[in-house]
């Protein structure tokens, strides 16, 4: 019979301050409003040391251009990055997905479907 393995899962909320309390309710570590200087060592940390997490970010800290974004999104497995939109622009949210989708069934498809749900 196989071994099975369990590894701890960090669970990390990154973002606005508004959001953080959520959160922390929830049991996520909690960073309020990180520059870009503690969202490259935070993130490098977990790829470094091999961690597990589970990882939301705001809108703000996914465009920030922290290159460990990038190295994290197309590592996969370890850690799993979720967006979150701003509560101030909730409604102007789009992720990463949306460009990919936009690209593959065309722009006017999805704003219909948009419009109708």
């Amino acid at each position: 019979m196989a071994e099975q393995t369990f590894h701890t899962t960090r669970l990390i909320f990154m973002g606005e301050a508004a959001l953080c309390d959520g959160f922390r309710l929830i049991g996520f570590e909690t960073h309020s409003d990180p520059d870009l200087e503690t969202t490259q060592r935070l993130l490098g940390e977990l790829v470094k040391q091999r961690q597990h997490a589970f990882v939301v970010i705001d809108q703000h800290i996914s465009r920030s251009g922290a290159s460990v974004l990038q190295q994290i999104r197309h590592e996969g497995g370890r850690i799993v990055l979720a967006e979150v939109p701003s509560l101030n622009n909730a409604t102007e949210f789009h992720s990463p997905l949306d460009e990919q989708l936009r690209r593959l069934i065309g722009g006017t498809a999805m704003e219909r479907q948009h419009e109708s749900g």
